[in-house]
This record gives C-alpha cells, sequence and structure tokens, in this order.
C-alpha cells in the first residue's frame, strides 16, 4: 500500500519511514500512558508482560536478539535460555549482524564456552567409564572390558562425534543402549547403565554453561527494582 501511493505520486504516508513518524497530537501524554496501561498493564507490570510474551515463543527470536534485549533493558529472566540456545547453535550460522548484537564480552565468552565444550564431548567420546568391579555373571572379566571400551568408542564416540550429525548426550546414551553388547556380561552391562545414568560427566556441560552464563548476568545486567 505504501509503495503504491510513493510511486502513484501522492504524499509520503505518517508512519511509512523514520523520516514520517506518526504523531499523536490530539493525545495527551497521560490520556497515552493511560491506553497502554489498559493494554498492557501498569508501567511496572510491563516488563513482565513483554517477558511473558517473549517466553510463550522464545524460538521467534534469534538468540542474540534476546540476549541484546535483556542486556540493554536488564531483563535477568531472558538471558539464561538465550544464552543457552546461542551455545547450541554453531558458531558458523552467527552472521557479522548476530556478533554486532551479541557485543564482545558476550561473543567472546560464547566462543571460549564452545571450545571448551568441544573438548569436553571429545574427552567423554574417548574415554569410556571403566569396569572397576565386575558383576557376578561375568565369565570373562578381561573380554568384559576390552568388549565395553570397543563398544563405546564405536558407539558413543561415533555418536558424539558425527561430523554431520553429532547426538545430545541424552540421545546417544539411548542409541548406545541399544546396541550389542558382545562379552559384556548383563551384570556388567547393567552397572555401567546405571553409572552412565546418574550422568556424573555429562552434567559436566550444563554447570560449565550455567557457570558462564551466571558470570555474564552478574557482569552485564543489574537488578532494577533494586535502583532508585
Amino acid at each position: 500500500m505504501f509503495q503504491a501511493a510513493s510511486t502513484a505520486g501522492f504524499e509520503e504516508l505518517d508512519g511509512q519511514s523514520d523520516d514520517k513518524p506518526i504523531h499523536l497530537d490530539s493525545i495527551a501524554r497521560e490520556m497515552f500512558e493511560l491506553f497502554l496501561e489498559h493494554t498492557f498493564g501498569s508501567a511496572s507490570q510491563r516488563p513482565n508482560f513483554v517477558i511473558s510474551r517473549i517466553q510463550a515463543n522464545p524460538h521467534r527470536f534469534h538468540p542474540s536478539q534476546l540476549i541484546t534485549l535483556a542486556i540493554k533493558y536488564h531483563i535477568h529472566d531472558i538471558f539464561p535460555p538465550a544464552f543457552k540456545r546461542l551455545v547450541d547453535t554453531p558458531i558458523i550460522q552467527l552472521t557479522a549482524h548476530h556478533r554486532e548484537l551479541l557485543g564482545t564480552t558476550v561473543f567472546t565468552t560464547f566462543v571460549y564456552v564452545q571450545a571448551a565444550l568441544e573438548q569436553h564431548r571429545r574427552i567423554v567420546a574417548a574415554e569410556e567409564p571403566r569396569i572397576l568391579v565386575h558383576a557376578s555373571d561375568c565369565q570373562e572379566p578381561a573380554g568384559c572390558n576390552e568388549d565395553w571400551h570397543a563398544i563405546w568408542w564405536n558407539g558413543m564416540g561415533r555418536f558424539l562425534l558425527d561430523g554431520r550429525n553429532p547426538q545430545p548426550y541424552c540421545e546417544a546414551v539411548k542409541r548406545f543402549k541399544d546396541m550389542e553388547f558382545g562379552r559384556v556380561s548383563r551384570g556388567c552391562k547393567e552397572l555401567m547403565f546405571k553409572i552412565i545414568d546418574q550422568g556424573a560427566a555429562f552434567n559436566h556441560a550444563d554447570q560449565f554453561i550455567e557457570e558462564a552464563c551466571n558470570r555474564l548476568v552478574e557482569q552485564l545486567i543489574f537488578d532494577t527494582s533494586t535502583s532508585t
């Protein structure tokens, strides 16, 4: 419609560009504030409204957009989930505009976190949890150890390090449990599955992300409710 008006020789309409804003000359500021309060709640409630709308549809926004919004307006609740989504985003998918939105501090932290997580993933893939005590039904402990090592590398190693489709830890474990385990006894397998399900090695990644996120929040976002 705007394009048709401009090409037809009509005067540029209000709101068509930044040079032609919409003027509300007949409406006092107080009346407009009342309209906002009626529509979105009081001024103190508007951030909660914005947060609720974003949380209802988080994937409509790129993590970099949510992070810059959280930092600019000091909205704590938006930052952690946005940063976790950012960490899951391959760095090659970030454009120059995304990097500009993130800023130097967040982008640098993001790069270091991804590098650390990739190193941790390689360690988990290559170093299986050892069978320290074999179950009573294990008839061949040496063969059990050998097959457990080989199956871990051929299973978890492949699932975690797949160049085209690396699996998250939970999905890799799920697929690993469906494999054939050769000379690994049933008792030893169940024992090791319990250790894996405790997630000591896997949870380290989530804890690392959370710690990095908390440091950024402390550095970049302050609690506006305590400011005067």
